[in-house]
């Protein structure tokens, strides 16, 4: 029986939705000194560590705290040193190109890189050159060559369209992502359908994307809305929810038969079970074009942004599995190992799907101890860095650390998820 009387459809998509729905399992059990949750042993002293390896990994990389950005796109799509959007900016200098459309052209580029961006796997590689890059820098590159060659565009500029995006095929998707027999990516057919559910997304909402349904349109929708620069968040969140609405594959938790997106049954031990909101591609998207939005075109001002919650992904969460805070249940455990088998995964690390209630379970533990860690690294360096530098200078990056310290084969999170790349 799934308990979510009173709940509405705006509700479920609403930003609001992903603390409300994940502190309904979190549950106040890690404040209240309880030692376990359903899938999981919890040691709470372990916090910690992952503080003091934060503030480690932050004093490292930054001379000081105001030079952390918010976490975004635009760092990947810059990986390895190589300022990639700076290029594209200075060009179009050059071509006199106004700061409007500058703007609509970063939010095309950042969009088309945030939502093929689900997990690779610990396989694939981009050859840039003579360097390989893998993960989600190396699809961020791939998206980033497929914009400069104007092959995302229906008229070979540096524009991305949703009539070019519909007609996607698979041979365009091999050839952008290098794909070979040696060089496979986890949830190819997912993700090809994905870019196709994108651009017939953008077609359809004309009234956001415009006739020719760019991304990069939304900046005109979203100044109309107060008929100035300023927003509140949930405006730009809603707009990106109503707009994107269709790109989520079929068979994906509805409501009065609309499709919810990146949202999940949770069982509870006694059989009931209630809806946990995640979103995490929208949220990355969100979290991604604040920096275009804020710094070009109209610069809009944009309130409310704390309402964003960490993103539920296997860095993220990887990283309290890693440092000991989470431990999967000997039960659970043997079990993802069996599926790892099955799915032909490394028998070592223990394999789920995006709707078990390990990998549900896991992921709002996640976004609470992220909320979590915050004001303990706050208060150790005396400073107010927001969740999204957090996560920036931090977590997102110590999780991918500390998975290649203890599994240095691969560098993979402590549980694989058998996913269909659009998940994360």
């Amino acid at each position: 029986m799934t308990n979510d009387e009173g709940n509405t459809l705006e509700f479920y998509r609403s930003i609001e939705s992903v603390r409300s729905t994940c502190n309904k399992v979190y549950d106040g059990r890690l404040e209240s000194g309880k030692n376990e949750t359903q899938y999981f042993h919890i040691d709470m002293d372990n916090m910690a560590k992952v503080r003091d390896n934060l503030i480690d990994i932050i004093g490292r990389d930054y001379k000081q705290l105001s030079d952390i950005p918010v976490h975004g796109r635009w760092q990947h799509l810059n990986c390895g040193g190589v300022d990639r959007i700076g290029q594209l900016l200075s060009a179009w200098e050059v071509e006199k190109v106004d700061s409007i459309e500058v703007c609509r052209r970063l939010v095309d580029l950042i969009t088309f890189s945030v939502l093929i961006d689900a997990g690779a796997g610990s396989t694939w590689r981009f050859t840039e050159g003579e360097t390989k890059i893998g993960r989600s820098e190396g699809l961020a590159v791939a998206s980033f060559y497929m914009f400069e060659s104007g092959s995302l565009s229906a008229d070979g500029t540096h524009k991305v369209h949703g009539s070019k995006l519909s007609e996607f095929t698979k041979q365009d998707f091999d050839e952008a992502f290098q794909i070979s027999s040696k060089n496979t990516l986890q949830g190819y057919e997912g993700r090809i359908e994905l870019i196709k559910s994108l651009g017939r997304s953008l077609l359809s909402s004309s009234d956001i994307f415009g006739e020719d349904g760019r991304p990069g349109n939304m900046i005109d929708y979203l100044f109309k809305l107060n008929n100035s620069n300023e927003l509140e968040l949930p405006q730009v969140w809603n707009t990106l929810m109503s707009g994107y609405t269709q790109i989520w594959p079929a068979g994906r938790l509805s409501f009065n038969g609309e499709p919810l997106g990146d949202c999940w049954e949770y069982k509870k031990e006694d059989n009931t079970s209630f809806i946990v909101c995640f979103h995490k591609l929208t949220q990355w998207l969100c979290y991604s074009l604040l920096r275009p939005l804020e710094e070009f075109g109209h610069k809009f001002i944009i309130k409310s942004k704390d309402l964003q919650t960490g993103l539920p992904e296997y860095r993220n969460g990887g990283l309290f599995i890693d440092f000991g805070v989470l431990s999967l249940k000997e039960e659970y455990h043997k079990a993802g190992v069996n599926n790892s088998t099955e799915y032909g995964y490394d028998s070592s690390i223990p394999t789920f799907t995006p709707e078990s209630g390990v990998i549900v379970e896991w992921r709002c533990l996640t976004i609470g101890l992220l909320d979590k860690l915050l004001p303990m690294v706050n208060e150790k360096l005396n400073a107010t860095l927001k969740l999204s530098q957090l996560i920036e200078a931090g977590t997102w990056k110590a999780g991918r650390e500390i998975a290649a310290k203890l599994r240095p084969k691969t560098g993979g999170p402590p549980i694989n998820l058998h996913s269909d790349g659009t998940v994360f």
